[in-house]
């Protein structure tokens, strides 16, 4: 079961699951920042190679342009809230805590965000607008107290460089060969490394943060035409066709 409640500034949405195995829901990178509390359920949400765990009244806010993927820890009735926002919607005295290009994963305690249950199921999304809104602020307060580094398990340090490499060069074309080369590993390995680790091929990988980064471009104001450019597409309708394939089938799943 989900229930939307959307406004200019945030995406909320209330999830409802019962899991009977261990199951993997979501892979995705997305312009955008996630807020991500757990109600009910325990989670275990990997972060361009690094997990994180969550448990009830849990959070987690994964920057813009993080892959990330999302499953199950154990059978039961899964509860979480999910919130998208961009840079714009937070206020301005926290810039200096969400800096751009930012990778710091907050994981932190929030449990009222719990409220927001409450308020998606309401089905009065002007009327509670100025509450859902005050408690993601809050949130957003509550994510910056923390002082001690999160507790992600450490990322291999192969994957490591390969992320690396491509973040210094999304916007180049790049090959398997290059990766390969930047280990050194043979490609198989790096092939072996991406589906172990990130559980996705390394095409689908850097095809999903171009995809990601243009998205973040074109909401900038950019054209779409050189938000294609930028991000290594030297066809603009190979770019069209995949970026209309990805964003239409990357709704969020229940």
């Amino acid at each position: 079961m989900g229930t939307r409640l959307q406004n200019d500034r945030f995406d909320f949405e209330y999830l409802e699951s019962h899991i009977d195995s261990t199951v993997l829901w979501e892979r995705h990178c997305h312009a955008l920042y996630e807020l991500i509390t757990v109600l009910e359920g325990e989670i275990a949400i990997a972060v361009e190679g690094r997990m994180y765990h969550l448990r009830r009244d849990q959070a987690i806010i994964i920057p813009p342009l993080c892959y990330h993927t999302l499953e199950t820890e154990r059978k039961c009735l899964y509860r979480r809230i999910t919130v998208q926002f961009d840079r714009s919607a937070i206020p301005q005295v926290l810039h200096p805590h969400f800096p751009e290009n930012q990778t710091v994963i907050r994981v932190f305690d929030c449990p009222s965000l719990a409220e927001l249950q409450d308020i998606c199921l309401a089905g009065q999304p002007g009327f509670y607008e100025p509450l859902a809104e005050s408690l993601m602020i809050r949130a957003l307060y509550d994510s910056i107290r923390i002082t001690d580094a999160p507790d992600g398990d450490d990322t291999d340090k192969y994957l490591a460089k390969l992320l690396s490499y491509i973040d210094e060069h999304l916007c180049e074309k790049i090959l398997l060969s290059d990766l390969a080369a930047c280990i050194p590993q043979s490609k198989s390995s790096v092939c072996h490394i991406f589906q172990k680790k990130m559980n996705i091929p390394p095409k689908q990988y850097i095809l999903q943060k171009k995809l990601a980064l243009a998205d973040k471009l074109i909401r900038s104001g950019i054209s779409a035409t050189e938000a294609a450019k930028r991000v290594g597409y030297e066809n603009y309708s190979n770019f069209y066709r995949m970026y209309r394939k990805h964003f239409a089938a990357d709704s969020r799943e229940t």
